[in-house]
């Protein structure tokens, strides 16, 4: 009886042939899950970082600005090293964060290293884009701005008239739709991510949309957005007036602008992207992620950014697509309609 004692009191103090009490291997998961954590805090912003640091040292990168009034306005430029003679322009619009985050957390850089266009990323003024619905500037016109960096590059960089992009997400999606109403004279083509295109009310009808050239449309939007909801409405996230119209009514928006024919095809890379042949040539597609929220689809940060935001089980929706690569494609099948 003493034996078997002293065995069960040596096993519950960790004697030499003890195994690891419950509270031991909890702890050790627990320094290894912080471990974990802090090396990830640590080594992904550098694994982010390193392309667009790379860039910058290589000369790829450079600032440029433009005096609006008395406001000077800037954006960052990449400039690929096998730049075409006459590249195709995209300006990637940040949502409410800075042109440099926009870069990192798009990796479009990338796409243009495969195409051999240039890459703008513009900064927004503090109170965001001048979008549809929302927050006009006082002595400032976005899209004045957007339309003074197109004339600068064409200019500078000899940049294909024709080919000439918009793309951002959130309200930089938001301004896209703009962009391409009131600049379709310049502009071949938009690509909003988690975007919306309203009036104060959130009525899509309610926007004056007139563009003199069709302008192709792709819009990416993921069915678990919370910030600005599929269907339309109130932002599930932010306490605020601003409200959205529905995906479907935007598109059906769209399709109407540019005299879209009925018919449509569905193609499925990763999620479902479902396309209508337009006037002169232009199209309209709707992208649609199942399970997505609101973020970038395909980049490291974005795929960070959606697992933090709304937990484990957005992983697999924000990894179905490279949005940037998808986007890319897009713009290089569609020039502008004269």
């Amino acid at each position: 009886m003493r034996s078997g004692k002293k065995s069960t009191a040596g096993t519950r103090l960790g004697g030499k042939n003890a195994k690891p009490s419950l509270r031991r291997r909890l702890l050790k998961g627990a320094l290894l899950g912080t471990t974990v954590v802090v090396l990830l805090q640590l080594i992904l912003p550098g694994i982010i970082l390193v392309p667009t640091l790379l860039a910058q040292l290589e000369g790829k990168i450079s600032i440029k600005t433009i005096q609006q009034g008395q406001i000077t306005r800037s954006y960052r430029v990449y400039r690929p090293a096998g730049v075409l003679p006459h590249p195709g322009l995209v300006i990637m619009l940040s949502g409410e964060i800075s042109g440099f985050v926009q870069e990192i957390g798009t990796n479009f850089d990338a796409q243009a290293d495969r195409l051999g266009w240039i890459v703008v990323y513009p900064e927004a003024l503090r109170e965001g884009w001048d979008a549809y619905g929302c927050c006009s500037h006082q002595g400032a016109s976005d899209v004045a701005f957007i339309s003074s960096v197109i004339d600068q590059l064409e200019a500078t960089e000899h940049v294909d008239p024709n080919r000439v992009y918009i793309s951002g997400i959130s309200r930089g999606g938001m301004m896209a739709y703009r962009l391409g109403c009131e600049l379709s004279t310049k502009i071949a083509a938009i690509a909003p991510v988690a975007g919306n295109m309203a009036d104060q009310n959130g009525q899509v009808q309610g926007v004056v949309c007139h563009p003199q050239h069709p302008v192709s449309v792709l819009a990416i939007h993921g069915t678990a957005d919370p910030e600005v909801p599929l269907k339309g409405g109130k932002s599930l996230v932010h306490q605020e007036s601003i409200a959205y119209a529905s995906f479907n009514d935007v598109i059906a928006k769209w399709r109407e602008i540019d005299k879209c024919g009925s018919e449509w095809s569905v193609t499925h890379s990763g999620a479902q992207m479902t396309t209508w042949t337009c006037q002169g040539g232009s199209a309209v597609s709707a992208l649609v992620i199942s399970g997505g929220v609101h973020t970038w689809p395909g980049t490291l940060l974005g795929v960070l950014f959606g697992v933090l935001s709304s937990g484990p089980q957005s992983y697999g929706a924000e990894v179905s697509i490279n949005a940037s690569q998808v986007i890319a494609d897009f713009f290089v099948a569609h020039q502008r309609v004269q």
